[in-house]
């Protein structure tokens, strides 16, 4: 490569959300979910690459954890109980999307807001009733823990996954960004055919079981598509659940959250 990476590995996008706003990194692959949160509440930061499910749906790989003893069979039986994610976070989101499709609020359970490892933990413990999680955290907790997904996202529209870069970094690194999102294209439209092998790698770098990280790999499965005025209406719904769950008071203005200077065909 033209150019060297330092890599920052971090558990969530939460903190990475916090480490681009600061700028003490460029760029960072996260959610649309805790991207919409993040700008909501004033990151400076834009969407440079989006990339959204082969499939048009979700994977098996987001879901709403539960014990394998829980009584709890339906979304409908969430009402009044326990249940953690990380606040503004993909798991928040696909908790909130699956409430309002059975019939039932953001109000109708109690919020726990724990990291994974948190609240991974208190489910094993008891002290919560329901977990609402994606990827390796899901793989983990139904091939080894073996709980159970009560619900998961397989039925619910694929959501654009973003790689986001500081105003800063756009302006001063822009070859490098752009170079960096061809190559993402074109690595992402790859695993589509080469899940087993991406999987395996995936695993040595993680230390992640194998099944495991074969599991988590779905919602990496996926396709770029352009970055523009479409992506807005798809944030702005996710704003409004955000909005109507009482995490955010206003919807943002989204005119400058995505930058379309970036190729999307991975050439």
């Amino acid at each position: 490569m033209p150019y060297r990476i330092e890599w920052a590995l971090f558990p969530a996008a939460a903190p990475l959300l916090e480490a681009l706003n600061s700028r003490a990194v460029d760029l960072g692959g996260i959610g649309g979910q805790p991207f919409a949160f993040a700008y909501a509440s004033g990151a400076k930061i834009k969407v440079v690459y989006a990339g959204r499910s082969i499939t048009g749906r979700s994977s098996h790989a987001s879901a709403i954890v539960v014990a394998a003893n829980s009584p709890l069979h339906r979304v409908e039986d969430l009402k009044g109980r326990r249940l953690a994610t990380i606040r503004g976070s993909a798991g928040h989101d696909l908790a909130l999307q699956l409430l309002e499709s059975h019939g039932l609020s953001a109000g109708d359970v109690q919020w726990v807001f724990l990291n994974n490892a948190e609240a991974k933990a208190a489910l094993a413990h008891g002290s919560i009733d329901a977990w609402s999680t994606w990827g390796a955290y899901t793989g983990y907790a139904l091939l080894k823990d073996h709980q159970r997904a009560l619900a998961d996202g397989s039925q619910l529209p694929a959501g654009a996954g973003f790689f986001a870069a500081t105003d800063h970094a756009i302006a001063d690194k822009h070859a490098q960004i752009e170079d960096f999102t061809r190559r993402l294209a074109r690595a992402r439209l790859w695993v589509a055919g080469h899940q087993d092998q991406y999987a395996a790698v995936l695993a040595k770098e993680t230390g992640l079981p194998g099944d495991v990280a074969k599991f988590s790999i779905g919602d990496l499965i996926t396709a770029p598509v352009p970055v523009d005025d479409r992506l807005k209406e798809e944030q702005l719904a996710i704003l409004g659940r955000y909005q109507r769950a009482g995490i955010i008071k206003t919807l943002p203005d989204l005119n400058g959250a995505f930058d379309s200077s970036f190729p999307v065909d991975g050439k």
